[in-house]
């Protein structure tokens, strides 16, 4: 059962959103959301640097946001959702640590530790590009064999982060998506399957209440907090502006490892890590090697042998014809209806489930190829 300080500590975040740090401060010298609460006349008696004039909080203001707070709390109790406070022994140590604007309340649905020894954020572009999703797949891959333990943090957004979600499910590792939204909805709706699996192998995380509207801010918002979860942000793609900057950015001002894959230099979509690179906010990674050498893990020695996927890439007949003709040199879509003889629409579903299976993969002018040996 959600105890009254859990519900107090909603409120409290819900009545100071745009506060954060003050809010966190407030609570880590008071030890408690309830005592913020019942001393709401006379906080300059408990926190002596405590400006009265521009904070202050009213009795009114409290039964509002503690109505609001209970919802909440019935909600997560209903759907099986884990509050968790800042003071609480399962809250993100680093992010408490790190960030001056840490959520005092934390919202999580999953089985993961979020205080797991090896934990990584991959964050990227939107817009994969082939060379992305290869470094991104091969990155997981070497991961998922020389620290089977590794939680991978990313944003369930389209591009690098879905690509890391999917490859860590294949790879049999731990991945949690950090929402910028309540956990009543998954965005974008296209990748609930594979936030439904998560929930299976890592969780869901985030700071805000259901009910919360999509805003573009809440997205830049999150992203400190993928930094903060992790001991290293890796960033796979990026254009010199953007979300993954920004979580690089963010990783930076926290003290915490920042690497990059390199991309060409007239590579729009890899100018933003080319820039990280060159102006020293991170170490460039070519392998997981490069990235265990950076945080300097120390791992015992390992078998080589690919852990078992959780999907079983057991192919349906259609499924094998298709992977059957696709090669590693790209072929045309053309060249694939006349090798299957399967019709356009049918060839274009099966492709789509070879892709998310980590097998295929599409390049521009219709042309695919075979990524995986099965």
């Amino acid at each position: 059962m959600i105890t009254k300080e859990t519900i107090d500590a909603i409120a409290l975040s819900l009545m100071f959103p745009n506060r954060l740090a003050l809010v966190k401060q407030l609570y880590e010298k008071t030890g408690s959301a309830t005592v913020v609460f019942d001393n709401a006349d006379c906080l300059g008696d408990l926190v002596a640097d405590l400006n009265a004039k521009s904070f202050s909080i009213e009795k009114e203001q409290i039964a509002h946001f503690r109505g609001l707070a209970e919802e909440e709390a019935e909600y997560a109790e209903k759907h099986k959702i884990e509050c968790i406070e800042i003071g609480s022994p399962s809250y993100p140590i680093r992010l408490r640590e790190v960030c001056d604007t840490a959520p005092i309340v934390l919202f999580f649905k999953g089985n993961a530790n979020l205080n797991s020894h090896h934990i990584i954020s991959i964050v990227g572009t939107r817009d994969a590009t082939a060379y992305g999703r290869d470094m991104t797949e091969v990155l997981v891959g070497e991961l998922a064999r020389k620290v089977p333990d590794v939680l991978i943090v990313s944003g369930l957004a389209y591009g690098t982060d879905i690509n890391a979600h999917r490859a860590s499910l294949t790879n049999g590792l731990a991945t949690v998506g950090v929402l910028a939204h309540g956990l009543n909805t998954i965005y974008p709706s296209a990748h609930r399957n594979v936030a439904a699996k998560m929930l299976q192998s890592g969780g869901l995380l985030t700071e805000f209440i259901t009910k919360t509207r999509i805003e573009p801010y809440n997205f830049l918002r999150r992203n400190r907090i993928i930094a903060g979860l992790a001991e290293a942000t890796i960033v796979v793609e990026s254009k010199e502006k953007g979300g993954a900057m920004a979580t690089a950015r963010f990783a930076n001002e926290f003290s915490l490892e920042v690497l990059a894959f390199p991309g060409r230099a007239n590579d729009e979509k890899s100018k933003g890590c080319n820039r990280l690179i060159a102006d020293n906010r991170a170490a460039m990674i070519t392998s997981a090697d490069d990235l265990i050498k950076a945080v300097g893990w120390d791992l015992p020695d390992l078998e080589t042998t690919a852990l078992p996927s959780l999907f079983d890439c057991v192919l349906s007949d259609e499924e094998s014809r298709v992977y059957a003709c696709l090669a590693e040199e790209p072929k045309h879509l053309s060249v694939l209806i006349e090798e299957t003889g399967l019709e356009v629409s049918m060839l274009m579903s099966v492709l789509g489930e070879l892709d998310f299976k980590g097998l295929a993969r599409s390049l521009p002018g219709a042309k695919w190829r075979k990524t995986t040996v099965v």
